[in-house]
Order: C-alpha cells, then structure tokens, then sequence
C-alpha cells in the first residue's frame, strides 16, 4: 500500500498536469477554431490556384486529428465529471465520427480516387469542412460563455452579438468571390445589417449583385440572425461543452425569457427543431412551386433562400423584382405558402410551444381514455398562457381587417384585372407581409395613399413577442389598449383574459411605444435634412419600415446617401434588439428604494 504522503503528492501532481492539459488544449483548440474560419474564408473568398485548395483541406484534416486527441485527453482527465453532465453521449458520438472520420479519410488519398468516386470524394471534403467549422463555432460558444462568467449585462451581450455578426458579415459580403463586380464597404455593411436584423432593405440588387458564395453567406446572416445569436452560441455550448454555471444559466433564462432554470436547454433545442422542422416544410413547398419555371436555374437554392427568408421575416430574394418579378409573380400559391411561413415565424416560438403542450396534453389525456377505462382526466388549468391570449385573437384580427382593407382600397388599382383568387392571395399578403416580412407582390410605388397609411401602421405593430418578427409588437399594443380604457372606466388596474398585468409590464408597454415614436421622429427628420427630394411620406415610410424590421420601401432607400443609408441601418439595428435593450446598456439599473415620497397630483 502506498503511504499517505505519496498519495497527496500523486494527487498534487496529477491535478497540476489536469490544469496544464485544460489550459494548453484550451489554447490550441481556440487556434485552431480561428484558423479554421480564416481558412474557409481564404478558400472560398478569394481565387486561388487548385493546390493552395488541397493544402487548405489537407490543414483542415490536421485540425480533425487535433481536435480527437485533445477530446480523448479531455476525457481521460474528466471522465468522472463528464459523466454526470447532459452532454455526455453526444461527446462520445462525437468523438467516435471523428475518430472514424481520421480513419477513412487516407483511403481518399489515393491519384484516382476523385475520377472513380467523385461523388464519394465530394462528399468526404464537405464532412471534413462542415465538421471542422462546427467544432469551431463550439469552440467560438464556449469563449463567449467564458465573456457570460464575467458579469456581463444581458442587454450588453446580446446587442454585442449582433453587432459583432454585422460587422463580420460586412466583412464577408465585401470578399471578392462573394459579388460579380465588388461592392462598397458601406453598401455591405447595409446589407449585413439588413440581413441580421431580419429586415430586407436593400441598397443593391441582390441576384445581380452577389455570387452563389454571397448569396450563401446572407442566408447564413439572415438564418442566425432570425433565431437570435445568443440561441445558437446557447444551443452549441450547452449541448456538447462542459457544464455552464448558475450565473450562465441565469443570464440565458433572462435572454429566453424563462420562467424555470431548468426548462432553458429544452427551450433553446426546441427552438432549434422547430425552426429547421418549419423551414423544410416551407422550403419543400416552395420547390414544387417553381417546379414550371424554366428561368429559375437553380430551383432548391432558391427554395432553401426564400424559405429561410419568409420564417426569419427577413423579405429578401434572389430575383430583381422580389415576389413582383415576373417570372414568379403569377404563382398565387408560392405567395400563399411565404406567407403562412411568415405567420408562423412572426407569431412567436412562446406561443407554438404553448399550443404544442397544450396538443400534447389533449393527446395523452385521450390515449390514456381510450387504454383505461377508469382513467380520470387530470386538470391542468391555465396550459393556454396570457400571451398567447392576446398574440392569436390580435393577429387574427390585424391579418383579417388588413387583407379587406387592401382589398377595397386596391381593388381598382394594383388589383384591377386579376382573378378572385389573385386578388386574395395579393391582398393577404399584402396585410402579412407588413408584419415584418418585407417581400412586396405589387409595385409599392403605385399603392394608393390610404394603403401606404395601413402598411405603416401595420409595420409599426408588428409581430409578436420571442419571434422572428419585429415592431413594437402586438402584445405592447393591446396592453397599452387595455391601459387607455382602463383609464377612461376609472379602473386602476388592467385585467387581460382574468389576469391582472403588473405596473411594470404597463409601464414598459408606454416606455416602448413612446420610444419608438421619438425615434421615428428623429430619424424622419433626419432623413428629411439629408434627402431634400425625399417626400415626408417616403421618409416616413422607410423609417417605420426600418424601426419595425419590415423591409418595405418605396423606393427611396437603393437612392440615400452614405449618412442615410446609415441612419437606415442604425434604425434597422435598434429596430431589432430594442431601445429599451440598448438604453439599458447605457443605464445604470437602481435598486429598489424601501421609501416613498409624498404623492403628488400634476396637471396634464
């Protein structure tokens, strides 16, 4: 038996070369992660000659095997803490794809592999690369759970992480294989904006503008933008790294807007599946509608784009003239489909998991009915939440009101000479689409005023809350509602579906209409100074569109100057994560005071 004294020094030692591995693993892989990704942006944002192609994929099979041995190293130093984690088997499965994957790929280096195999050989590069960015987008999460462990606001890491997108988009839009002819830095900082907030408004012509590679690089922009940064570093973090800490955990359950700690990881997967389960749905219908269309060269890209864009509510297309183009603007039923795809992006993931429990519990109840006899149904009062209670009636109600307005007051113009189901179709999406979306089935220009009037009030609503959607959001509005009558019946309190709202969820209804309201006004006038030619329609138009992450225009954005093409952006910008959110960055949080003043009565 070994002495006492030989075992704390065995134990002493062994704990020094742990730290020593985490720390030089740590270190590499966090190089290697970085690597990567100027490695992919190298190969596929820049010309270069065939063997600079196969040094990059050579490299990246070199940071797979790094990646295994300091998994394996991990794991021989963690395995007891590992264990007990949620990611356990997922970082075995890992770990043995990659071991598999370092295996297999010698025998594709034999000369005639790629003339005998091609498929097979394609295929092993795209795992090799898709792999190798994956593990390093974890690897980017785990730094930014690192930034979560020094006490960082939330409101400060989520406007930061999509500022930091922007920024890095800009800078992949503006790489020469991702546009024909270039573009400017300020024209691609726009557009990043635009994609990232979820927007659509476009300073370029989009197909005309950007190759395949840039094309790519917005749906990714648009696609991380619409779920939320935060939700993707969140889902990958906790899901394949090691444990986060309570103040972790606290901090994502204030950016989802959990009620439980312990419902935060099921909520972020859930939101990963539903959106990716949503977009196939969407994206495969789309592909059977331009299924005729000989001119769409490419037919599942452009279902997977704007599949994506519809849910996200971002409104971007590959065609010049968006849903009007002539080639697609015939196909009632692709309007239908993008339009159903932005409800259900715009509707809020809160309010689809709420009806999905509520599915599930009736299910359950009924099987277990139908399996014993003498099974007694167990009530479970309030599954339908309050949100929910006013998001569906209030969007029920603004798609229907809004499709009859469109209807009557278009009726003799942009709708004149188009068959029943036509003018329907035109007409619901005219009413869905400036709900955040931004793609446009009729030339703006030539919709009547009382129409251009309804779209800004639309887009100013918005969406509701947790959604990909934008505007001051249609739980805001109806609050604020039930406040002004409340007031006028001389009630003190506001009582939605038998609840009673507290003081603060009022009061932040008001604080953010008001802010949205003094933001518009700055930034028309703004607008005003810097485009002399602008109507103050146009500049009000454009500005609502921005604020609320809409994407309309009538077509005064493609032709600002630099200033307002950045007032735009920085619209878009606040449009998607909240003046609230961005003043509270700025403000120092005060704690509540145990005292009261005198209450005094002021004359308004």
């Amino acid at each position: 038996m070994f002495s006492v004294e030989f075992r704390y020094r065995a134990r002493k030692i062994y704990k020094s070369v742990k730290q020593i591995v985490e720390l030089v693993s740590n270190v590499l892989l966090f190089l290697a992660s970085f690597l990567a990704l100027v490695l992919v942006i190298y190969r596929f944002g820049f010309d270069m000659p065939a063997d600079y192609s196969h040094e990059i994929y050579y490299t990246y099979r070199a940071i797979v095997r790094l990646f295994v041995v300091l998994g394996l190293l991990r794991f021989l130093f963690n395995f007891k803490l590992l264990r007990a984690e949620k990611g356990f088997w997922i970082e075995v499965l890992v770990l043995l794809f990659l071991f598999a994957l370092t295996l297999f790929s010698k025998h594709f280096d034999r000369p005639d592999f790629e003339v005998t195999n091609p498929f097979l050989f394609k295929v092993e590069r795209i795992l090799t690369y898709g792999v190798v960015l994956l593990l390093s987008i974890i690897q980017l999460s785990k730094q930014i759970f690192v930034v979560l462990r020094s006490r960082v606001k939330a409101e400060v890491l989520f406007a930061a992480s999509f500022l930091f997108i922007i920024l890095f988009g800009a800078v992949l839009l503006g790489l020469p294989n991702a546009t024909y002819e270039g573009i400017s830095f300020t024209d691609a900082l726009f557009t990043s904006t635009s994609a990232v907030c979820v927007t659509g408004l476009t300073v370029v012509d989009t197909g005309a503008t950007f190759t395949l590679t840039g094309q790519v690089v917005l749906l990714m922009l648009i696609q991380v933008g619409g779920i939320g940064v935060m939700t993707f570093t969140s889902f990958f973090a906790m899901s394949f790294l090691s444990g986060t800490s309570f103040h972790d955990q606290f901090m994502m359950k204030n950016l989802l807007n959990e009620a439980s700690l312990s419902d935060i990881f099921r909520t972020v997967v859930y939101i990963i599946l539903t959106t990716f389960i949503i977009e196939g749905i969407g994206v495969y219908l789309v592909y059977m509608q331009v299924q005729d269309v000989a001119e769409i060269d490419n037919k599942l890209f452009f279902a997977l784009f704007h599949g994506v864009s519809a849910f996200c509510n971002a409104g971007f297309s590959t065609l010049p003239g968006n849903l009007y183009d002539p080639l697609i603007r015939h196909l009632y039923g692709l309007q239908v489909i993008l339009a159903f795809l932005i409800i259900f992006g715009g509707i809020g993931f809160p309010i689809l998991f709420n009806y999905g429990r509520l599915l599930h519990y009736g299910i359950r109840n009924k099987i277990k009915c139908l399996l014993g006899m003498n099974y007694k149904v167990v009530h479970e009062p309030r599954i339908v939440s309050t949100t929910t209670r006013i998001v569906l009636p209030t969007t029920l109600i603004l798609l229907v009101v809004g499709t009859a307005l469109f209807w009557i007051f278009e009726n003799h113009n942009v709708l004149d000479g188009m068959s029943f189901t036509g003018k329907f179709a035109t007409s619901f999406m005219g009413a869905v689409t400036p709900r955040t979306a931004g793609f446009n089935n009729v030339d703006m220009s030539m919709l009547h005023v009382p129409t251009i009037f309804l779209t800004i009030v639309l887009m100013w609503i918005g969406a509701a809350p947790m959604s990909t959607g934008g505007g001051i959001k249609v739980t805001t509005f109806v609050i604020a509602l039930k406040n002004i009558w409340a007031n006028l019946a001389g009630n003190d309190r506001v009582v939605i579906a038998h609840r009673q709202l507290t003081r603060e969820n009022v009061n932040r209804a008001h604080s953010i209409i008001i802010l949205s309201i003094l933001w518009i006004i700055l930034a028309v006038f703004v607008i005003v100074i810097l485009e002399p030619k602008a109507t103050l329609t146009q500049a009000v138009f454009e500005v609502v569109s921005a604020l609320g992450t809409v994407g309309l225009t009538l077509n005064l954005t493609p032709h600002l100057c630099v200033a307002s093409k950045m007032t735009i952006a920085l619209t878009m910008f606040v449009g998607r994560v909240g003046l609230i959110t961005l003043l509270a960055c700025f403000i120092r949080h005060q704690d509540v005071k145990l005292y009261t003043y005198p209450d005094e009565t002021v004359i308004v």
